[in-house]
């Protein structure tokens, strides 16, 4: 009796032991000496992509790593040369945030082809054979989540206008494709504007600005992110409209949880920003060092207003 009890009890601390390794091994993920790490971003231009740099960079020193940040400052070639240089400068691998779902692809082949690590963050690029792995919100439920809410905020009738991010963008496409789903059931939502700003605060001013003088009655301005949000925001409130026009947004970037707060935007949608950066540099991380990791990894959205703002506020 004893002797089969020893060998059970050696059979539930062996399980035990298994268990609890990988929890063991994740905690103690470090970066090699040896490595260095590169940071490829599109712009760094607006709240989201500093904080999803901030991100990234965060966790690359709580792992002990070397990391690099390029700036392409929107331009596609610029970001092709910054590939190419960390290539032959002999980086380990890179994390990149494109500027374009097309064109990297040659860049990215021949990073992977000279055996760097190629983890591609945020916006999706269109050919996922030259990366390793994609970590990200899924852009259409992000859409989605953010057209419901102003379907119901607007009692499922009216005119909407929407802000579109560069055209042929990955969080373009999947946000207002998002939308359209959403619009399917509610008959009675008309979009009379549909144009992009490319991200950017100015050009929705602009946008907004000629929108409203036009005469057409707007019920609601639906954005694919914060910033252009914001610049409907000022055109709203120039026009002395503030309450009359729901306008929502997607990041959860710190000037939109202010304007959430404020009550000037009435939602924007939370695409985890910093989750996807520390899981976009954990996992840049685990391929260096020989672990397995998923071809995709997805983070969640989650829907920010009045009511639950203050949680997200830092």
């Amino acid at each position: 009796m004893n002797t089969s009890f020893t060998s059970l009890a050696a059979l539930a601390l062996g399980a035990a032991l298994l268990a609890w390794a990988p929890a063991a091994s994740a905690q103690e993920l470090k970066a090699q000496p040896n490595q260095k790490f590169a940071l490829l971003m599109s712009h760094m231009s607006n709240e989201f992509t500093v904080e999803l740099s901030g991100a990234v960079k965060e966790k690359a020193e709580e792992l002990g790593a070397s990391l690099n940040v390029f700036d392409a400052r929107n331009e596609i070639a610029r970001q092709i040369s910054q590939v190419e240089t960390v290539v032959t400068q002999g980086y380990t691998g890179l994390v990149f945030e494109p500027v374009a779902i097309d064109g990297l692809a040659p860049a990215l082949a021949a990073a992977k082809k000279a055996g760097l690590v190629v983890i591609n963050v945020n916006q999706k690029v269109a050919n996922t054979e030259v990366i390793d792995s994609y970590v990200g919100a899924n852009p259409i439920e992000g859409g989605e989540i953010e057209m419901d809410f102003v379907a119901k905020a607007i009692g499922g009738k009216g005119n909407v206008a929407f802000l579109l991010g560069p055209l042929g963008s990955d969080g373009q496409i999947g946000r207002t494709q998002g939308y359209e789903n959403i619009l399917k059931n509610y008959p009675d939502i008309k979009v009379v504007y549909k144009q992009t700003a490319n991200w950017r605060t100015d050009q929705a001013l602009k946008l907004a600005e000629n929108w409203l003088q036009t005469g057409t009655e707007i019920t609601a301005i639906v954005s694919n992110n914060d910033d252009m949000a914001l610049g409907a925001v000022k055109a709203v409130k120039d026009a002395q409209l503030v309450g009359k026009v729901v306008i929502a947004g997607v990041d959860a970037a710190p000037n939109g949880l202010a304007a959430v707060k404020e009550g000037t935007m009435a939602a924007t949608v939370s695409q985890n920003t910093v989750e996807q950066g520390h899981k976009a540099m954990e996992a840049l991380v685990q391929l260096a060092n020989g672990q397995k990791i998923e071809p995709v990894i997805t983070v969640p959205h989650e829907l920010i207003t009045k009511e639950n703002v203050d949680q997200y506020i830092k």
